[in-house]
């Protein structure tokens, strides 16, 4: 296996790169698609609504190499954090070369965060390393202080969300957009547009991550997606309706 690390390989880390960031992502199978569960908390909604098999997903060969990719990481913990380890100062080495700032996304498409992960955080102390969850006790490390979090939510874990919002954190979601306009309200907070790049550590703080319904989402009638009707979303558009 060359690399574990996929560099700015996707839409949304190559936006990054307009920032003056060059992004790492380490892409593994989601839930249980390898025969292991990378995934602890996928609701029904986020399995069906995954990307997945969006971008360079959709290939065979790639969806085969992060299934490989998993198996090695439960099967061989220690060589696979070698490697790992390996490739985030391969990332390192090629920022410094295009003038660009490393980071690192450890759960691309997985929600995972064992200690030798963390210990890759505190080593690599020079760079900032972010992540999506939905496993909210997970914000107890916000002592690492270069290890950014954005709680996600679902169709499961809405009470969460909100409880992670009224402490401070950011939320993901995803919204059916109206007129490709995601809200400008949730719940009272702030909707900022998180389809402008991945780079969530430079977020504002205690915001709702905006994401526009993609692909399969599209469809979703989970609830995972909040639909335009729902009451706690205030459009821009509804508002000059009912101005």
């Amino acid at each position: 296996m060359k690399s574990l690390l996929s560099i700015s390989t996707d839409a949304k880390t190559i936006k990054g790169q307009k920032y003056g960031y060059l992004t790492g992502v380490l892409y593994l199978a989601p839930f249980n698609i390898s025969g292991f569960n990378t995934c602890p908390m996928a609701s029904n909604g986020c399995k069906k609504a995954c990307l997945y098999t969006a971008g360079r997903g959709r290939f065979n060969n790639v969806q085969q190499s992060r299934i490989n990719k998993t198996r090695f990481f439960f099967n061989d913990r220690a060589k696979f954090i070698e490697l790992l380890d390996k490739d985030i100062q391969k990332l390192k080495n090629k920022a410094k070369k295009l003038n660009l700032i490393p980071v690192v996304r450890l759960n691309g498409t997985s929600d995972l965060m064992p200690v030798e992960y963390i210990d890759l955080i505190k080593k690599h102390s020079d760079i900032n390393f972010y992540d999506y969850t939905k496993v909210l006790k997970r914000f107890k490390m916000d002592m690492l202080g270069n290890y950014s979090l954005t709680f996600s939510r679902s169709e499961e874990n809405e009470a969460e969300a909100i409880e992670a919002l009224k402490s401070g954190k950011n939320v993901a979601i995803v919204f059916e957009a109206i007129n490709n306009e995601l809200p400008i309200l949730w719940n009272g907070y702030p909707v900022i547009n998180g389809d402008e790049s991945d780079l969530r550590f430079l977020d504002a703080k205690n915001v709702v991550v905006g994401l526009k319904a993609k692909g399969s989402a599209k469809k979703d009638t989970s609830g995972f997606v909040v639909s335009k009707t729902d009451n706690n979303s205030i459009y821009l558009n509804n508002l000059k309706q009912t101005a």
